[in-house]
């Protein structure tokens, strides 16, 4: 079996991500602060690396507190999306996805787009709110960033968080907008089989 460049970089990013997080967690242990700039370890787990990732957390930090934990669940919720996504590319229905994929889009494409937009607005406001909290200038509301998630922006969302390092410290924020995601993955999947 030849494998193609993406699976290849799959692989590497995953080791990559593996490595990261292993030196992130030395230097921590050693009394510094992690990786710094620490963007860096989300930027390689939301980049396809979140098996790696969870593999380090899971092998050097097996103390379950409050901000493993919290990392944890982020990392298993970038990991489903991931292997849904591989799995949609690479399983065995891999053409009949692609084919159902496309049929959802031409089908639906206002929706699609909306979910675009909503994405977009949703990662801009939250960059917007953490350079707010660095100048300590007046700040958008939590309700206002959590209402974008809900209405279907919970992807920008996230990688605003991941991107920005933003809200990562907010149980809020940390369960309720992976949730949010996995609430309008099962409304997507509800619309393209016809059950809405």
């Amino acid at each position: 079996m030849v494998l193609t460049n993406f699976q290849w970089y799959v692989i590497a990013i995953n080791i990559v991500a593996f490595l990261v997080y292993t030196i992130d967690f030395q230097i921590y242990i050693h009394g510094g602060d992690g990786i710094k700039p620490a963007v860096l370890c989300n930027l390689v787990t939301i980049c396809g690396g979140a098996m790696g990732t969870l593999a380090a957390e899971v092998l050097w930090d097996r103390k379950i507190n409050k901000q493993n934990a919290q990392s944890r669940i982020y990392t298993l919720v970038w990991l489903i999306l991931q292997v849904a996504f591989f799995w949609s590319i690479w399983g065995p229905n891999h053409e009949t996805v692609k084919a159902h994929a496309l049929a959802f889009y031409n089908e639906h494409r206002i929706l699609c787009i909306y979910y675009a937009v909503i994405n977009l607005v949703t990662f801009v406001v939250f960059a917007i709110d953490k350079v707010k909290a660095m100048m300590d200038a007046w700040r958008i509301r939590e309700v206002i960033l959590l209402g974008l998630c809900l209405l279907g922006g919970g992807i920008g969302g996230i990688l605003a968080m991941d991107i920005c390092n933003h809200k990562v410290n907010s149980m809020h924020f940390m369960v309720g907008v992976p949730l949010l995601i996995c609430a309008h993955l099962v409304l997507i999947i509800c619309i393209a089989v016809g059950s809405i």
